[in-house]
């Protein structure tokens, strides 16, 4: 059995997009947080926030938003189920169970690279490890260990250099051992059991043998969810697209993120926007087709903020969208005609983004008898109706509304020159629940050789309805 750990050492400060430097997360007036620059100026967490601005008068602060540091973790747990399916979630990070089976990459150090990889194109700032017990895996990440035990290395022996800063122990055992002079794990393995438990307390045994394997670990899963979610604040409200849009790219890339991980593709999602005069916008983004290409998914944003205008400066912004599994199958042996549908079908969704989600719009079969009433227009990609339509008389493409009414000479209809009826009639006789219509349908030609659809109605007047050509 071999664990995977990866803890998120900036947590707090990763639930803010675009942070001026320096910059710290404050909670209850004490920081919790701080970037590089900041610390550069001795600043640390634990300090109050009148501490930190006397030292450091240019620090910008954000309030710590747990709802948005959920809501990355579990982002970074559907990621991990990607790798395996037991993902523990913690308050900072994650933890993967592995066995022989349960990852297809196979070899852990190949898991690890993966893994890796993943959260640095996401932009996470994290630690790694690999080891045999959930405890010592995690242990080593918050020692900044990026350590690969296995179960055929001598980790038992290599644990007993570990520092003991980091241990979730209380404080009276941490300063108990630094009194005593104990820094390494090891230093606490050569003593004995019995006396350890006398002068730290069993709960210190119960950790030991959980690092070293010797205890059962029993973990609460996590279950994916068939969302996605992310939410970004600002340190300050921004009035930009620019802003917006670079919270955006770092949201879709974690998003690519979780969708490469579960297979999975998405066929809508959503943009909130939360102002500051705490109205919310929302813009809506349908897909032709299932997609998870971050470009595509970006440039569909970008789109959309090209004439964005907020009526008030924006704190935060979320995406969220629910997931598809992916149904590609294989591709077809002629590829040129997918190739073409799909840069249609890519260049429709572009379009709408830019023009707005009303303005593509195609026509669908509506069942009524009266033709000016057989199709209307739906919003593209919206599905049209599915079956077979039944075949009906001749009728053209092109209509005229509203039916133009012909001269009528000797009897004969009229346009450009006399009509000669080549087809009909048709009787369309229906609508009595609302506008009713008796109509007699013709096909005609005129001196010009235009082919025309006619009818007459009662009273004997004669209307063109369409061309056929």
């Amino acid at each position: 059995m071999l664990w995977l750990a990866v803890v998120l050492t900036a947590l707090p400060l990763e639930v803010f997009a675009a942070r001026p430097a320096p910059f710290a997360v404050v909670e209850d007036k004490v920081l919790v947080d701080c970037d590089a620059q900041a610390r550069t100026q001795g600043l640390t967490p634990g300090l109050s926030v009148v501490q930190a601005c006397a030292l450091c008068p240019s620090l910008s602060l954000g309030a710590r938003d747990r709802a948005a540091e959920s809501s990355l973790l579990e982002g970074l747990a559907a990621f991990a189920y990607g790798f395996s399916p037991c993902v523990v979630l913690r308050a900072d990070g994650v933890l993967m169970r592995f066995t022989d089976q349960a990852s297809p990459l196979g070899d852990p150090h190949r898991v690890v690279a993966h893994v890796t990889r993943g959260l640095e194109d996401a932009g996470y700032v994290f630690e790694i490890a690999m080891a045999p017990t959930a405890a010592l895996a995690w242990h080593c990440a918050r020692s900044a260990m990026r350590c690969v035990w296995t179960s055929k290395d001598p980790w038992r022996l290599a644990m007993r250099s570990l520092p003991l800063t980091g241990l979730p122990w209380a404080g009276e055992v941490r300063a108990a051992c630094q009194a005593l002079g104990l820094t390494r794990m090891g230093d606490l393995l050569d003593l004995p059991r019995p006396g350890l438990a006398r002068r730290f307390g069993q709960e210190t045994v119960h950790l030991l043998e959980g690092l070293m394997g010797e205890r059962p670990e029993i973990e609460d899963f996590w279950a994916p969810t068939p969302w996605f979610r992310r939410r970004l604040a600002f340190p300050h409200p921004v009035e930009t697209d620019e802003a917006l849009a670079f919270a955006l790219a770092r949201i879709v890339r974690e998003w690519v993120m979780v969708l490469r991980s579960r297979e999975a593709r998405v066929a809508g999602f959503t943009v909130e926007m939360s102002c500051e005069d705490g109205s919310l916008r929302s813009e809506v983004f349908t897909l032709t087709r299932p997609e998870r290409d971050g470009r595509i998914l970006m440039c569909l944003v970008r789109e959309r903020l090209r004439d964005f205008r907020p009526g008030s400066a924006i704190t935060a912004v979320a995406v969220s969208a629910p997931l598809e599994d992916s149904t590609e199958g294989s591709l077809p042996l002629w590829r040129d005609g997918q190739w073409r549908e799909q840069d249609f079908r890519g260049f429709l969704d572009r379009l709408q983004a830019r023009l707005g989600r009303d303005a593509v719009r195609v026509l669908s079969v509506h069942p009524d008898h009266r033709p000016e009433r057989a199709s209307r227009e739906i919003p593209w990609p919206q599905r049209t109706p599915q079956g077979r339509i039944r075949a009906l008389a001749d009728r053209p493409v092109w209509l005229i509304d509203p039916p133009k009414r012909l001269d009528v000479v000797r009897g004969a209809p009229m346009f450009h020159g006399p009509l000669r009826l080549t087809r009909g009639p048709e009787r369309v006789e229906t609508g009595w629940w609302d506008e009713p219509v008796v109509r007699d349908y013709f096909v005609a030609t005129n001196t010009r050789h235009e082919s025309l659809w006619v009818f007459r109605i009662a009273r004997g007047e004669w209307f063109l309805h369409g061309y056929f050509a």
